[in-house]
C-alpha cells in the first residue's frame, strides 16, 4: 500500500483544503451535532466545517420589511416547488413500491423545512401592523399570495382580498390628512 505525502497544513493533495484539525478553532466546535454524542472528539469526520443543522431566524424575519419579506416568501415558495418536483422524480423512490428511497426522504425533510419556513414568514407578517401605506400593501401581497396557495374557495380568498385593499386605502387616507408637523395650518 502507497503512503501518500501529506502537503503542508495535514492535506494529502494540493486541491484540499490546508488546515489543521489540531490547530482550526471553528472546525473543532460543535455547533450540531450528527449524533447523540455532543463531544468534539466525536464529530463526524466527513462532516463539512460549521453548523450542522438550519434554524428558522424569527428574529431576523422580524427584522425584514414588508416588501423584503414578500420577496423572500416568493424565493421559499419556488424552493419548495422545484424540492416537491424532485420528490416525485422515480429516482427518489423505492424501486418495490411508491416509498421515498432514503435520498427521497432527505428531500422531503428539506422540503418539510423550507414549508416551516414559509410558514413562519407568513405568521410574521400576519402579525405585522404596518403604518405606511407602502408597508401596508407589501404585507397584503404577502399574504395573500400564501393564502392563494392555501385557499380552497374563492369567495373567502376574495373576503381577504377585499380588506386588504380597505387596509391599503385606510393608510393611504391616513397619510394624506395626518396633520403635518411645523406646517401651516
Amino acid at each position: 500500500m502507497k503512503q501518500e505525502t501529506k502537503w503542508p497544513g495535514g492535506a494529502p493533495t494540493p486541491a484540499e483544503p490546508r488546515s489543521n484539525p489540531h490547530e482550526d478553532k471553528e472546525m473543532n466546535e460543535v455547533h450540531a451535532t450528527t449524533s447523540a454524542l455532543a463531544d468534539p472528539a466525536h464529530r463526524d469526520p466527513l462532516a463539512p466545517r460549521g453548523p450542522m443543522s438550519c434554524e428558522i431566524d424569527m428574529a431576523k424575519l422580524r427584522k425584514m420589511s414588508m416588501e423584503e419579506l414578500h420577496a423572500f416568501r416568493g424565493v421559499l415558495h419556488t424552493v419548495g416547488d422545484v424540492i416537491a418536483a424532485f420528490c416525485c422524480q422515480p429516482r427518489f423512490l423505492r424501486e418495490d413500491s411508491n416509498n421515498y428511497n432514503d435520498a427521497g426522504e432527505a428531500l422531503e425533510d428539506l422540503l418539510e423545512f423550507v414549508s416551516r419556513y414559509e410558514q413562519a414568514l407568513f405568521n410574521v407578517s400576519r402579525a405585522a401592523k404596518p403604518t405606511a401605506s407602502r408597508e401596508v400593501e407589501w404585507r397584503a401581497w404577502t399574504l395573500l399570495s400564501y393564502e392563494a396557495d392555501c385557499a380552497d374557495s374563492l369567495s373567502s380568498f376574495a373576503v381577504l382580498a377585499s380588506e386588504a385593499a380597505r387596509d391599503k386605502a385606510d393608510a393611504k387616507s391616513r397619510e394624506r390628512y395626518a396633520p403635518k408637523i411645523g406646517g401651516a395650518k
